[in-house]
């Protein structure tokens, strides 16, 4: 799933926090859900 972010780009939802590091840091933006709210974290550039 990372090699695909970094190749392409795209949003990914997960609750894991060191796929959601890696995703951001390979130019991927992450939907995490924190109480019963959805919140989109852009990558890091």
């Amino acid at each position: 799933m990372v090699s695909y972010v970094k190749e392409n780009g795209g949003i990914v939802a997960t609750i894991d926090a060191k796929l959601k590091t890696r995703i951001k840091e390979n130019g991927g933006s992450v939907l995490s859900v924190s109480s019963d709210k959805i919140v989109l974290e852009p990558s890091k550039l």
